[in-house]
C-alpha cells in the first residue's frame, strides 16, 4: 500500500512540474506553432524513433546469441519493451537491465549468470557509445562550426566521465577474477545475507561459484565473436543518435533547422536525467523543461522551443509508452495463458 501511495505521489509531482512548466512557457503560443506542423516530416521522426527501439532490442539479442543463449529476436524485443515499460512507470537505475535479465534467465543455454552478463555488456556498450558521440559532438560544434556548447563545458565533461566510469564498473563486475576475490575477502555476514542466496533453486544455480562460472563462460564466448560485438556496438551508437535525429526532424517539421550536433549535446542532458532519475516517471516535466531551456539557449524563440520539446516528447516518450504497454499486455496475456493450460 505504501509503495502504491509513493507511486501516485511521484506521478502527481511529475504532473505538477509539467503543468507549471506549461504555464510558464506560454502554451497558447506553442499550440499555434504546433498547428503549423509539417505532418510528413513529423511522421518521418516517428518512424526514425521506432527504428531506434528495434535497434536497441536487436543489439541485445546479438549479445545473447554471441553468448550462445538460444533466444528468438521477438523474445528479446518483447523482453526489452516490457522492461522499458516498467521503468517508465517505476524509474530505477539499471531497472531495465534487471528485468531483462530476469526474463531471459530460463532460456536454453542461459542461466542467471549469462543473463546478468548480457545486460551488463549491453549497458556498457551503450554508455561507451554515448560518451564517444557526445565528445565528438562537442569537438565538432566548437571547432568546425565555431559555436557554443548549449550547456556548461563542465557538465559535458561530467556526463562523459559518468558514462565511462559506469562502464568500468560493469567491466569489473564481469571480471571473474574480481568476483572470486570479492567472495574470498567478504565477511561471513555478507556472504550469508547476499551471496549464499545464489544457491536458490529458482535461479538455477548451485551457488556463487556457479554464477561466476556462467559469467566467465558467457564472456569467453562473446570475446570469440568479434563481428557480433562490433555490430552490436554500432547498432547501439546509432540507436542513441536516433533520439537526436528524431528531434532534428521534429524541429524541421515545425519550420526550424537546428544543427544536429548541437541537438546531440542537448540530448546529453536528457540522457543524464533519465539515467539518474529515481523519482519522476519518465522524467515528466523535468526533461521537457530541460529540452526547452537548451533550445532557447541556441536562440530558438520560447514558443517554438516549447513546441519542439512537446512534439519530441510525444514521439520519444508517449508513443514509446504506448508501444511498450501493448507489448507488456501481450506478454502478460501469453504467460497467463501458458500457466492456465499447464
Amino acid at each position: 500500500m505504501l509503495r502504491k501511495r509513493r507511486g501516485v505521489l511521484f506521478i502527481s509531482l511529475g504532473l505538477v512540474i509539467f503543468v507549471v512548466y506549461l504555464a510558464l512557457a506560454n502554451p497558447l503560443e506553442a499550440l499555434r506553432e504546433i498547428g503549423q506542423i509539417n505532418v510528413g516530416l513529423f511522421l518521418v521522426a516517428v518512424v526514425i524513433d521506432d527504428v531506434g527501439l528495434i535497434l536497441f532490442s536487436v543489439s541485445w539479442y546479438l549479445i545473447l546469441r554471441g553468448m550462445n543463449v538460444e533466444v528468438r529476436v521477438w523474445e528479446a524485443i518483447q523482453a526489452t519493451f516490457v522492461s522499458l515499460f516498467v521503468v517508465l512507470i517505476v524509474p530505477l537505475p539499471v531497472g531495465s537491465e534487471i528485468i531483462r535479465g530476469y526474463l531471459v534467465r530460463n532460456k536454453k543455454n542461459a542461466g542467471i549468470g549469462k543473463a546478468v552478463a548480457s545486460v551488463l555488456v549491453h549497458k556498457s556498450m551503450y554508455n561507451v557509445s554515448f560518451g564517444v558521440i557526445v565528445t565528438l559532438a562537442a569537438v565538432i560544434v566548437t571547432t568546425v562550426y565555431g559555436g557554443n556548447i548549449p550547456m556548461s563545458n563542465g557538465f559535458i565533461l561530467f556526463v562523459v566521465l559518468f558514462a565511462a566510469s559506469s562502464s568500468l564498473v560493469f567491466a569489473a563486475i564481469l571480471d571473474t577474477r574480481m568476483l572470486r576475490w570479492v567472495i574470498s575477502h567478504s565477511p561471513s555476514w555478507l556472504r550469508s545475507r547476499l551471496f549464499d542466496h545464489l544457491d536458490d533453486p529458482r535461479l538455477g544455480l548451485d551457488g556463487y561459484g556457479s554464477f561466476v562460472d556462467e559469467i566467465g563462460e558467457a564472456m569467453a564466448a562473446l570475446k570469440s565473436r568479434v563481428a557480433i560485438n562490433i555490430v552490436a556496438f554500432l547498432m547501439l551508437a546509432l540507436e542513441w543518435s536516433i533520439g537526436s535525429i528524431t528531434t532534428y526532424f521534429v524541429a524541421l517539421s515545425l519550420g526550424r533547422s537546428i544543427n544536429i550536433w548541437e541537438i546531440v549535446l542537448i540530448y546529453a542532458v536528457v540522457e543524464f536525467i533519465q539515467q539518474l532519475n529515481l523519482i519522476i516517471p519518465g522524467g515528466l516535466g523535468i526533461v521537457d523543461a530541460g529540452l526547452t531551456g537548451a533550445f532557447v539557449f541556441l536562440g530558438v524563440p520560447l514558443s517554438l522551443a516549447v513546441a519542439i520539446s512537446l512534439m519530441t516528447r510525444l514521439v520519444t516518450h508517449w508513443q514509446e509508452f504506448v508501444i511498450y504497454g501493448v507489448a507488456s499486455i501481450h506478454y502478460g496475456y501469453r504467460e497467463a495463458l501458458k500457466e492456465y493450460l499447464g
